[in-house]
């Protein structure tokens, strides 16, 4: 039989924060892990995420074990829970289409809100780009899309370098990394392309965005390559969706 005492005595659910809700960290007070329980959806309009990917997270990421893919999540895991964020540290994510950089880089913006409250920002490359462009013919304010991102406390540039760069597109980014360098602001790269060459004919980053740039990059990025097979033409129900979609419209 239990202890009067014991039967007395209030249940705590939450042992880090005592059920308060808020937990005091060197950041300052931040709401417990234990009061989040999803990022809702407006969060992820403010991160700008973009809806493909809303569900994406490191738990769902499938991992083809025969390309090493696990030793990648692992990696990542470890980069989270590390202080190379603090010390303006990204990651620099190379593989072949269809590998899941983006998932994982959507992971990783989701992972530093859930643990840390630090909220990110994702940009596809090309698309931060054209609406650049488009202020200069006077829709919108380029001063306002160029704060936001040099602003953010965590960037993700998705498929970076996997087009051809006019000279223009090639100094905005060179301005927003070395912004982000100098501000150590930690970025989360994607990209087809490798942030150096591993045989001399390869491209790199270099050649598509200049020494300047891939020097910063090389710097305050770790290199983790994903190899793999194309998830979205390999992956079964995928590949049965899209034959039905075939089906339907011969």
């Amino acid at each position: 039989m239990a202890k009067k005492e014991e039967l007395l005595e209030e249940k705590v659910n939450c042992e880090k924060c005592q059920d308060t809700g808020w937990v005091y960290t060197k950041e300052g007070v931040v709401k417990c892990l234990c009061q989040i329980k999803d990022i809702s959806e407006s969060l992820m309009d403010r991160m700008r995420i973009p809806k493909r990917y809303r569900e994406k997270n490191l738990t769902n990421y499938a991992p083809q074990r025969h390309y090493n893919q696990h030793l990648v999540v692992k990696r990542i895991r470890a980069y989270l829970n590390s202080k190379e964020f603090d010390n303006g540290k990204g990651l620099f994510l190379f593989g072949p289409p269809g590998v899941g950089k983006t998932h994982l880089a959507v992971a990783i913006l989701k992972e530093f809100f859930l643990k840390r409250q630090i909220v990110g920002l994702f940009r596809d490359t090309r698309t931060l780009l054209f609406d650049l462009k488009a202020t200069f013919e006077g829709y919108g304010s380029g001063r306002e899309i160029l704060d936001e991102v040099l602003e953010a406390p965590l960037l993700v540039l998705d498929d970076l370098g996997n087009e051809r760069l006019s000279d223009w597109a090639i100094d905005i980014l060179h301005y927003i990394i070395i912004n982000r360098y100098n501000d150590m602001k930690p970025v989360i790269i994607t990209s087809n392309t490798p942030l150096k060459k591993r045989h001399p004919d390869e491209v790199d980053i270099e050649d598509k965005l200049g020494g300047a740039v891939a020097s910063r990059l090389r710097e305050m990025t770790t290199f983790i390559e994903i190899k793999g097979e194309d998830a979205r033409i390999d992956n079964p129900l995928l590949k049965r969706i899209k034959d039905e979609e075939e089906n339907e419209n011969s």
